[in-house]
């Protein structure tokens, strides 16, 4: 196999030295293989069509050999082979895709740098004096995305905006047309789009990210109206759909109509396993290699007692220094857990952390992490406000915090230093958007993959080869209920 394709190289296609070495610094000096082969050969850096209806670049150097004539796009099996990427369409229908139009659809695991190709592409269209709308699902994900936008180009003149449903401050703006790159939740972009349909008269790129959520009950039929809309309307318009792993694939690819670029293979390893009488049995997400490790003794805890299976594990990853995220299916147990462990596991205090949380103003969820942070741990839900959420997520990577316990709030979205994910087997989950009526239900496999992928997440500190998924059997039942509900269908996928 080649050498990876350096950041360096995306000077040839208009993309600015200043750009370049932001990028080289704050991620990589060398694109992924996914990444890579969406700059070679699905277009992301082009920003407008010239009069035959041809996507434009501008090369500023000499095209690396690689990528000249006929060896621009490569063959399907050199893309297996490669970068193992697969089509579910054949080539003939892949380039009638590409010439009815330029959307693309990116399904890979978390951590495969499908978030990065969305960034490359929205700057792409802005130093071309191109619009770009970045579309995500919750309030969190748009103020996480909007501030690292801010803080990556505050320098470099894009204007960069954020419209939500507390957001309203540059909604005139964005009317106007004033700006390059607005972040915003689809539920805001809905609106716009009945209230205002014009605001996308100079708009070249939509970016689609958590495209997964298609099958969420709530905005699931709101997306699939936001697509069907910009096809129809705005058949011009590029999209980019950015997915984790989606329950129904070849279906989703049949109905959207856009070029697919599919890889189910992580930078980072995954162990995805089960705990049973103090023994991890795992599977390897990219090898498919079985194997054990032990992570305390069967004798130290009782069967069928979820809480002395919890104690232990956790205790044992605090003892190696490796941060925890724990997924439970509401806000309350998401509580409820991390004061329980608060009292059971020794860890060091959190120490700046407490401080620049105790400035903040006073909420019942600032003086609950208040107390957590004596032992390094925190909860992470849809009740903290973006302050609060900031400090555990900043302390998190800073490695003060070892232990999170969240709802699926950390599911989508946010890149934080993971070693080990510990999920439970069920999610809370409602068909109208109002909680109050909801229930819960099994996760899927692709409820799993998508949490479980938080682990092992790339940039890590150095030396980091593998994260850990994890399943807790405490009992001899759980241990059945997660082999059927898991590990059946992941072997047989």
């Amino acid at each position: 196999m080649s050498e990876s394709m350096k950041i360096v190289k995306l000077k040839n296609y208009g993309i600015p030295s200043y750009i370049v070495n932001i990028w080289e610094k704050h991620y990589s000096p060398y694109l992924l293989p996914l990444q890579e082969d969406a700059v070679r050969n699905y277009g992301i850096l082009n920003y407008g069509e010239n009069k035959e209806g041809c996507m434009l670049y501008t090369p500023t150097e000499e095209i690396d050999s690689r990528f000249r004539g006929n060896d621009i796009r490569r063959s399907r099996n050199d893309m297996r082979r490669d970068c193992r990427v697969a089509s579910l369409l054949t080539m003939t229908e892949r380039e009638v895709a590409r010439n009815d139009n330029n959307n693309l659809l990116v399904i890979a695991p978390t951590s495969s740098g499908k978030t990065f190709i969305g960034e490359m592409a929205a700057i792409a269209q802005a130093v071309h004096k191109k619009k770009t709308i970045y579309l995500v699902p919750l309030r969190s994900l748009a103020e996480e995305k909007y501030h690292h936008f801010k803080d990556l180009y505050a320098d470099c003149d894009i204007n960069i905006l954020i419209s939500s449903r507390d957001r309203r401050e540059y909604d005139k703006k964005i009317i106007r047309g004033d700006y390059q790159a607005v972040v915003m939740v689809y539920e805001k972009f809905n609106y716009f789009l009945l209230e205002h349909p014009d605001f996308l008269r100079d708009v070249s790129l939509v970016i689609i990210d958590e495209m997964q959520m298609i099958h969420d009950p709530v905005r699931g039929p709101l997306l699939e109206e936001i697509i069907a809309y910009l096809k129809k309307n705005k058949p011009e318009l590029k999209i980019i759909g950015l997915s984790a792993y989606l329950d129904n694939e070849a279906g989703f690819l049949n109905w959207i109509s856009a070029d697919s670029l599919l890889s189910y293979q992580r930078p980072v390893e995954l162990r995805k396993g089960l705990v049973r009488e103090g023994t991890f049995k795992y599977i390897t997400h990219n090898s498919y290699c079985c194997g054990e490790e032990t992570f305390f003794a069967p004798d130290e805890v009782r069967d069928n007692c979820y809480e002395d299976y919890l104690e232990k594990t956790v205790s044992y990853f605090v003892k190696k220094n490796e941060p925890t995220l724990l997924f439970f299916p509401t806000r309350k147990d998401t509580r409820k857990w991390a004061g329980w462990l608060a009292g059971q596991i020794d860890a060091p205090r959190a120490e700046n952390a407490i401080f620049e949380l105790s400035r903040l103003e006073e909420t019942r969820c600032r003086d609950e992490l208040l107390y957590l942070l004596e032992k390094g741990i925190a909860y992470h839900n849809a009740d903290l406000s973006w302050e609060e959420r900031n400090v555990v997520e900043t302390y998190l990577r800073k490695g003060e915090i070892k232990l999170i316990c969240a709802t699926t709030t950390l599911a989508m979205g946010v890149n934080l230093p993971f070693k080990n994910v510990i999920l439970s087997l069920n999610k809370y989950t409602s068909n109208d958007g109002d909680y109050r009526n909801g229930y819960f239900t099994s996760l899927t496999v692709a409820d799993i993959e998508n949490m479980g992928g938080r682990a092992g997440r790339l940039n890590q500190k150095k030396g980091e080869d593998f994260g850990r998924v994890i399943f807790l059997a405490h009992s001899l039942l759980s241990e059945t209920v997660v082999q059927n509900l898991y590990f059946n269908a992941l072997k047989r996928r």
